[in-house]
């Protein structure tokens, strides 16, 4: 965190402090680090803003995409990208094992995941015709 403030809770049950206490503990971290990720995964995970329509949101991260391909592509050349409010929130050659931890992180919610590459990706699906007999 860049910059931190002091946050008082009144009223928090002990036992719930124990077990974060406990918990943070197994994994290393202070108390304040791992309340802090656990806000931020809870505020994360509350899906798109009532404002803003899903299809709008992948369209906004679709452009910040084209605007920052230049420098994604130096750091994710080759990768897929998972782009959630105008920033990369992870990345994986795999595209499978990055939207499972994406879906699990955030939910079911449209997220943008381009694979980062030189240029759009065009691909021809050829179109069924019917056999004359």
């Amino acid at each position: 965190m860049a910059t931190g403030t002091t946050l008082y809770l009144r009223g928090v049950p002990r036992e719930l402090v124990r077990e974060a206490k406990a918990e943070a503990a197994r994994r290393g971290l202070t108390l304040t680090a791992f309340v802090a990720e656990a806000l931020r995964r809870a505020l994360e995970s509350t899906g798109p803003r009532p404002e803003v329509r899903p299809a709008d949101e992948l369209a906004e991260s679709l452009r910040w995409f084209e605007q920052n391909r230049a420098r994604l592509l130096r750091r994710y050349r080759g990768q897929y990208v998972a782009i959630h409010r105008n920033r990369v929130v992870d990345h994986d050659r795999d595209f499978d094992a990055l939207a499972r931890r994406v879906f699990r992180r955030f939910g079911p919610r449209p997220v943008c995941m381009p694979k980062v590459t030189e240029g759009e990706r065009v691909v021809h699906v050829p179109s069924p015709r019917l056999a004359e007999a």
